[in-house]
């Protein structure tokens, strides 16, 4: 096909000679038109599919097959990943969005693991057109209605992802795909109304289109408007974000000063900054209850505030904003050996070893009293001191304290007890590990 509805992988900004193309390639229409235009414009030796099975459907193993038949016939290699779900499918909410994301988590990694920095999506004007009416109806504000771009760079990755397919329908990918006589998969799911997304194709949007024939078309334009202007708000909060970020964290007395004079322009603010630490945006309603939050707050440099979005931990203290993952600090203690000849302190190898076979190596709750001197020239100060000094957060603060016998010997983020070490001989060091919290 020679017409300006011809899929044109190759108008891509990657180097063909250097390029290593994933696509993501489910074996439906759309993908199996991306996977053959993209292998024409870059050579098989370029390419390689990656599937994700989402084990909701008994076919899926079928299509695993499938998939890996047709990389076979371009002579591209293919990878997969089936993903296990926590609970029974039908026990899940919202089963549509959390497959979007384990889909993309998956992607993700096999991109990763086979060192691709191109990933090529098969979403087109149709599907776009779905997802800015899907969004209208959820009352999104513009990220939402910017609906998918043309590319984007996934987040916290060397990974950019494409779709060279959204100025083309559905109907010009099946023409496509009649042309070349490709052979695809067509997804039972599709027809089933219960799903919103499905809703809106099969019932909806043929309505609509009856009243304005370029509906999916204008829908594609308002999109990209939007995203424009997103663009634009973007670069309005980072220039407000650029006096209002520190090493530790938000500072709150200059996002509020900036709410005092312009509401909207501080609720842009802070929500770019909340995207920048990966997680997704706040509804208008937790919005609103967190500067509700922050009203009720005489001091903000003595008090703490905590709210939890997204799983992640977020928290107000001393006049900054900072995510975290855990609302305790969890971990536990090991003991690595010192090189003999380090000047570093650490406990006499034999004071470890008697305490440990003895039983006195314990962890512990902090309690009020517990001293500790963590310098030679300082004295010995209660921990609560010490941490107020050292600026270590209140959470930060709930690590179990290593005792031996009844005397402190190590606290997390604060040091070691210098009146039970030494700097000579056979020695361990306490070492803090954090746990892995998910």
């Amino acid at each position: 096909m020679g017409s300006s509805k011809t899929p044109r992988t190759s108008k891509l900004p990657i180097e063909e000679s250097t390029a290593r193309i994933a696509v993501a390639f489910s074996g439906g229409l759309d993908s199996t038109v991306l996977l053959h235009s993209t292998v024409a414009a870059y050579g098989s030796e370029h390419v390689i599919a990656l599937h994700v099975n989402h084990g909701l459907q008994d076919i899926a193993d079928d299509w695993v097959m499938h998939c890996n038949d047709i990389a076979a016939s371009y002579d591209v290699e293919f990878d997969f990943r089936i993903l296990n779900w926590p609970s029974a499918v039908e026990e899940l909410s919202n089963i549509e969005a959390q497959a979007r994301e384990a889909r993309y988590e998956a992607l993700t990694h096999m991109c990763e693991q086979h060192g691709v920095t191109d990933l090529l999506l098969g979403h087109h004007q149709d599907d776009q057109a779905e997802t800015v009416l899907l969004q209208l109806i959820r009352g999104s504000g513009l990220p939402g209605l910017s609906a998918m771009g043309q590319q984007r760079s996934l987040a916290n990755t060397a990974i950019r992802v494409w779709r060279p397919f959204m100025d083309l329908t559905r109907k010009d990918l099946e023409s496509y795909a009649n042309e070349y006589h490709l052979d695809w998969i067509e997804d039972p799911t599709n027809k089933d109304e219960h799903f919103t997304r499905n809703f809106i194709r099969l019932r909806i949007l043929p309505i609509l289109e009856k009243v304005q024939p370029n509906l999916r078309k204008n829908l594609s334009r308002t999109a990209s408007h939007m995203a424009q202007a997103q663009s634009l708000l973007d670069q309005l909060a980072d220039i407000d974000l650029n006096v209002m970020t520190t090493e530790s964290g938000l500072d709150m007395i200059s996002l509020i000063a900036l709410r005092n004079e312009d509401i909207a322009r501080a609720n842009n603010a802070l929500r770019r900054w909340i995207y920048l630490q990966g997680l997704s945006m706040p509804s208008e309603e937790r919005l609103s209850s967190w500067w509700t939050d922050l009203e009720t707050l005489k001091d903000m440099s003595d008090h703490q505030l905590q709210w939890v979005h997204d799983g992640k931990h977020l928290r107000v203290w001393r006049q900054k904003l900072t995510v975290n993952e855990s609302s305790i600090t969890q971990g536990h203690w090991e003991f690595r050996a010192v090189e003999e000849d380090s000047e570093a302190f650490g406990l006499a190898l034999d004071v470890y070893e008697i305490a440990k076979a003895k039983g006195h190596l314990q962890e512990q709750e902090r309690t009020g009293g517990m001293k500790i001197r963590i310098h030679p020239s300082q004295a010995r100060k209660t921990l609560k001191k010490l941490f107020q000094e050292l600026d270590i957060p209140p959470w930060q603060r709930t690590a179990k304290i290593l005792c031996i016998d009844q005397d402190v010997l190590a606290v997390a983020g604060v040091g070691l007890n210098i009146d039970l070490m030494t700097q000579h001989g056979p020695r361990v060091l306490p070492v803090f590990i954090l746990d892995n919290i998910h």
